[in-house]
């Protein structure tokens, strides 16, 4: 489930109907991409949530950090056009991604 939603998230961040460029952008696309996106992140919750712990990883603490940002990444995808401050909810999102790489490398050393 995990690698169908993240290719299907990236074949349609390729369509050239997401208009990147533009201001207005794709809004039914950005819906889809988003959709697929949070597919991907439930997935991911689910997928630590049973084995988080397994061979004594304490990896658990990863659905922690992935609801934190979804949390804050969802309103912003939502509302940061009509409420630009909004916006910096992307600062603890950034923060929960950087607790992934931490407890990514506590397991390499």
């Amino acid at each position: 489930m995990i690698w169908i939603s993240a290719i299907i998230r990236i074949v349609v961040c390729f369509l050239p109907q997401n208009n990147w460029t533009s201001e207005e952008g794709n809004r039914k696309l950005s819906v889809i991409r988003n959709t697929v996106f949070a597919v991907t992140g439930i997935g991911m919750i689910i997928l630590y949530a049973v084995s988080g712990n397994m061979y004594d990883l304490h990896m658990n603490r990863m659905v922690a950090a992935i609801i934190i940002s979804f949390g804050c990444y969802i309103p912003v995808t939502l509302w940061s056009k009509t409420k630009p401050k909004i916006g910096l909810l992307m600062i603890p999102k950034t923060c929960a991604y950087m607790w992934v790489i931490v407890m990514g490398l506590q397991l390499l050393f």
